[in-house]
């Protein structure tokens, strides 16, 4: 029950970040979904954007889970149409300690060919319930009602 919750708080977390870095899509535009799952895990996630009667490949998401069914890692990779390949996007990656979650952002360097750009790290504090309930940084405490936002 409580790696449930946990899971719900740090997945909606991850939907508000690619939610802001998404910003650009056009309202009128149309998303089908397409899901890979594996023992009851998403372990990917292919949006196709619908104009008409096409489908066109958008975004395609990688999720990979501790032996706790924890999510330890999300890459995106968005779809180039003049390459007709995926292009590498960025990676979040989630590291779990007793009392913690540390969240570790990086998008794609096309030049090192490597997720070595733009790299921004968030902190959590876990409470006993084991939810997330105040974000670190810069060792200043700031108190967020996850719980609340993740319902």
């Amino acid at each position: 029950m409580k790696t449930t919750n946990l899971f719900k708080a740090v997945a909606f977390v991850a939907m508000v970040i690619v939610s802001i870095m998404n910003s650009e899509v056009k309202a009128q535009d149309r998303f089908i979904t397409n899901e890979k799952v594996q023992n009851d895990l998403i372990v990917a996630k292919t949006i196709f954007r619908q104009s008409g009667t096409y489908l066109y490949n958008h975004m395609r998401y990688e999720f990979t889970y501790d032996d706790e069914n924890r999510l330890t890692n999300k890459t995106a990779s968005k779809w180039d149409s003049v390459k007709e390949k995926w292009m590498p996007y960025f990676r979040m990656s989630y590291q779990y300690t007793d009392n913690e979650i540390t969240l570790s952002y990086a998008r794609w360097n096309e030049k090192h060919q490597s997720y070595d750009k733009d790299v921004r790290k968030s902190v959590y504090e876990m409470n006993a319930e084991n939810m997330p309930v105040a974000y670190k940084s810069n060792r200043i405490y700031h108190t967020v009602n996850l719980l609340t936002m993740a319902e």
